[in-house]
């Protein structure tokens, strides 16, 4: 089965439950809701069709929630803007209808971080200005890119300090309505630092949400700052489009290479995000170029590909997805399979040497896990079988479907008694057709079942024998 994951954008294009069950058919192992746009009626609408198509076709498909956070646009003005390189423009709290040379800013806060030199730029980097004088809040500018802008373009500030919290008011609202419904994964845009991280765990756990965090790398202080950002997220999302702001376009493929590497290293899941098929939005095949990009991003290591306008408001939603599907299949036939990484900690050392067994011996690799760290720790290692994965928790298989080789397949109860634990493991996987009476399996599990951080224990069963012992 294909290892890698695809995380799809939920938009007008493919909110329709009909089409959402094709988006589960085509390969979809995740849904993003981007909470930048849409009400929460829409999302709440998605999140209940998702789960109820979902459970009646026995396919685990987890929520994304996609924050808004600190995106800086400019204000609300009439009409169009024209700038031409050469012009002098100002930047204000407020437009000014006498003066056509002010571009409203509605963030004072950042207008006086905001210091000679330093470079603004709109509209995805269209439209690029640099700051020549600051006069309390009216900073005076030069227009090195010239374009034309309109009301609420985005602003990017490569290099400027933001100091504002990592979550808007509209964020925590929205934190409250996903521990409301329960979704899996939290992304936590324009994250800069370990600390943003804390703050937002801190929201999530007032709302009572257990959902994993994945910290959104688009700003310049958090590629600087990924090594801490990683030991306090559970993910990472290499967001190339504000990142192809922030720093040069020509970093951004060794960054994206980076921080991969880096989130494999931490046992952290790690996606790769913006412009994958982006053609797709207008036609129904890709470019070479796209489907290239996707190889390289599976061949880099990632744990999963996002893609965004291709299936929010492109043409063609589900054709996306089986593209993405087929060149991902295609990638892994030459994947280079099983990383011989070291190990710090019980359940790391555990899943390591579950990793080499798998390798050497042929094994099918089965994890029974309370919190989803085990199963992330054995993924780690990237192994050559599917990593057959149960709980005593649903919503823990949930998140573990972004998990690169982890296949969710079912909840077991909780049981104390390790040898029929194991039997439920072993018959349950034998229900799902994933493993078969000829197999061999490696199995990972602790000597408390149910009870976190209690991970010891690696089993080898030659199914065959173990079925014919009168054990099962």
């Amino acid at each position: 089965m294909r290892k890698t994951k695809i995380i799809a954008t939920i938009g007008p294009s493919s909110q329709d439950p009909a089409v959402l069950e094709q988006l589960i058919d085509a390969g979809m192992d995740c849904a993003r809701l981007n909470f930048s746009h849409g009400t929460l009626a829409e999302h709440g609408a998605v999140i209940d069709n998702i789960r109820r198509i979902s459970q009646a076709k026995g396919k685990i498909v987890a929520i994304l929630q996609d924050l808004g956070g600190i995106k800086l646009r400019l204000g609300e003005f009439e009409g169009l803007r024209q700038l031409a390189r050469g012009d002098s423009v100002s930047l204000a709290p407020e437009a000014d209808s006498s003066r056509m040379d002010v571009i409203p800013f509605p963030q004072p806060g950042v207008l006086r971080s905001l210091r000679p030199g330093n470079q603004v730029f709109i509209s995805d980097g269209a439209v690029r200005l640099e700051v020549t004088d600051t006069q309390d809040l009216e900073v005076r500018t030069l227009v090195r890119n010239g374009g034309t802008l309109s009301s609420h373009k985005g602003v990017n500030l490569p290099g400027v300090a933001i100091d504002q919290p990592v979550l808007t008011p509209q964020d925590e609202v929205a934190l409250q309505f996903g521990a409301e419904k329960e979704v899996d994964w939290v992304a936590v845009s324009f994250v800069r630092s370990a600390a943003d991280i804390r703050y937002a765990r801190e929201h999530l756990e007032d709302v009572g949400s257990k959902a994993l965090v994945m910290a959104k790398l688009e700003r310049g202080e958090g590629i600087d700052n990924i090594d801490s950002i990683l030991a306090e997220a559970d993910g990472v999302m290499v967001a190339r489009g504000d990142m192809g702001v922030e720093i040069p376009t020509e970093r951004v493929p060794i960054v994206q290479k980076e921080v991969v590497a880096k989130a494999n290293e931490a046992a952290k899941i790690s996606a790769i995000a913006t412009q994958m098929l982006a053609s797709m939005v207008t036609s129904p095949i890709p470019t070479r170029a796209e489907v290239s990009d996707i190889t390289n991003a599976v061949l880099d290591g990632c744990d999963a590909i996002l893609l965004s306008d291709e299936t929010a408001v492109g043409r063609y939603p589900v054709e996306t997805v089986e593209v993405a599907n087929a060149t991902i299949l295609e990638t892994e036939k030459i994947y280079p399979y099983y990383k011989d990484l070291g190990s710090r900690g019980r359940t790391q050392a555990i899943a390591s040497a579950a990793g080499r067994m798998v390798r050497s011996l042929g094994t099918k690799p089965i994890v029974i896990t309370s919190t989803g760290r085990a199963a992330f720790e054995l993924s780690r290692y990237r192994p050559d079988h599917d990593v057959l994965v149960f709980s005593h928790d649903e919503a823990v298989l949930r998140r573990l479907s972004l998990g690169w080789g982890l296949y969710p397949v079912g909840v077991i109860p909780p049981e104390r008694d390790v040898a029929k634990l194991v039997s439920l493991l072993i018959r349950d996987s034998l229900d799902s057709k994933l493993v078969t009476e000829d197999d061999v399996v490696t199995i990972v599990h602790g000597f408390l079942p149910g009870v976190s951080g209690t991970t010891n224990t690696i089993q080898v069963l030659d199914l065959k024998e173990f079925l014919g012992s009168g054990l099962a």
